[in-house]
């Protein structure tokens, strides 16, 4: 307890058993166990423990926790998997994990700190063969690398025992299964190549089950094929509340929002907690994209083509897919403002049909749009 000034003995123990009081009363109106009063104004702490996805008694000490908006921090974990870092109050923050090898980058969704200290903002962090497996059941497409050529944001649809347990181990890891069955999600703005909600099965075993249209006791759900951009996930169920989240997608993103945030179910009359209710950064691009892509043929030769106007200087890239395969893909090309049009060439041997256009505009600011058309690619 920090030295109140105040004389005498009895004094101090009074008013240091009053503070203590007055601060347990505005934890508990602020949500219970899932956060706590910040120690100071401009800074908050967040907490929490880094486990395996599948073996939630497999933790990663050696790992180092960092926040995608602040470089400079960072913060370890520790042997029995816990972390603790310090970041700025009253901004958002995305937080991730450089784990040890066989597992994968992970990030946690994108909060916004509200002069309260976070806790239990666990990591559950996928392994390189879980990676591997779910990419090829799921086929979602990858680089030359390995990595995802987009993003994948999980989540867990989490009773609210599982938020209500205020330690990790006992605690948190003995409710199991810890889904909420029945609920659905949706993502907005919603881009045109994106697949899900996938749903995961509970029996006979843990798996994204793409059939499913709806949660498992399991609670799992995923989003794939998800561009670049910020993203607002909200929940539904047939008679529960939930909490949504905010999503901060990049090329090559796992993305968990891992219990007990992410989609958390709400006690009757609780309002989500004010960290997930992070707002996207103005990321507006000035542009408008013409309604229709075409497609040319010069002899052997096929392009397809999409105009603009662009309000400002912008970068453009253009690809051409059916379903995972890429048929044409620019290079990123510099535009002034004004009237424009981009074109890729489609490679040779590339069939005819439906297939679906993508552009990327990005700005000077790295604020990108992503537009999806349709197009028949003439045989």
């Amino acid at each position: 307890m920090t030295d109140l000034n105040v004389s005498g003995k009895a004094s101090r123990v009074a008013v240091a058993g009053l503070v203590a009081l007055l601060l347990a009363v505005v934890a508990a109106l602020a949500g219970g166990p899932g956060k706590t009063v910040a120690a100071t104004g401009d800074t908050v702490h967040i907490r929490g423990v880094a486990y395996a996805f599948f073996g939630i008694d497999d933790h990663a000490p050696g790992a180092v926790i960092r926040v995608d908006e602040f470089p400079e921090l960072s913060a370890p974990v520790a042997l029995d998997g816990s972390y603790e870092i310090q970041v700025p109050d009253d901004e958002n923050v995305t937080l991730y994990i450089d784990p040890p090898a066989t597992y994968v980058r992970t990030y946690l969704q994108t909060f916004h700190t509200s002069g309260e200290d976070i806790e239990n903002a666990h990591f559950q962090m996928p392994r390189e063969w879980h990676y591997n497996a779910f990419s090829a059941l799921l086929e979602i497409p990858r680089d030359r690398d390995g990595a995802l050529e987009d993003c994948v944001v999980v989540s867990t649809f989490s009773i609210h025992e599982a938020r209500d347990a205020t330690t990790f181990d006992p605690g948190f890891k003995d409710v199991y299964p810890h889904g909420l069955p029945d609920s659905t999600a949706t993502i907005t703005p919603r881009p045109g190549a994106t697949k899900g909600a996938t749903y995961f099965d509970f029996e006979p075993l843990i798996l994204p089950n793409p059939d499913r249209t709806s949660s498992s006791v399991d609670g799992g759900v995923l989003f794939t094929e998800v561009p670049p951009g910020y993203y607002w996930l909200e929940p539904e169920h047939p008679t529960e509340r939930l909490a949504p989240f905010l999503a901060h997608c990049e090329n090559g993103r796992v993305i968990n929002a891992s219990p007990p945030w992410g989609f958390y179910e709400l006690k009757p009359g609780q309002d989500p907690d004010p960290a997930v209710m992070a707002a996207a950064p103005d990321e507006s691009v000035d542009a408008t994209v013409a309604r229709r892509a075409t497609a040319v043929r010069n002899g052997k030769a096929r392009t397809v083509r999409l105009g603009l106007t662009a309000g400002e200087p912008l970068t453009a890239k253009l690809v051409v897919k059916r379903g995972n395969a890429v048929l044409g893909a620019s290079r990123p090309l510099p535009l002034k403002a004004g009237k424009r049009t981009v074109s890729v060439p489609l490679r040779r041997g590339a069939t005819g049909g439906r297939s679906t256009v993508t552009l990327t505009l990005s700005d000077g600011s790295g604020n990108r749009m992503f537009v999806t058309r349709t197009i028949r690619i003439p045989r």
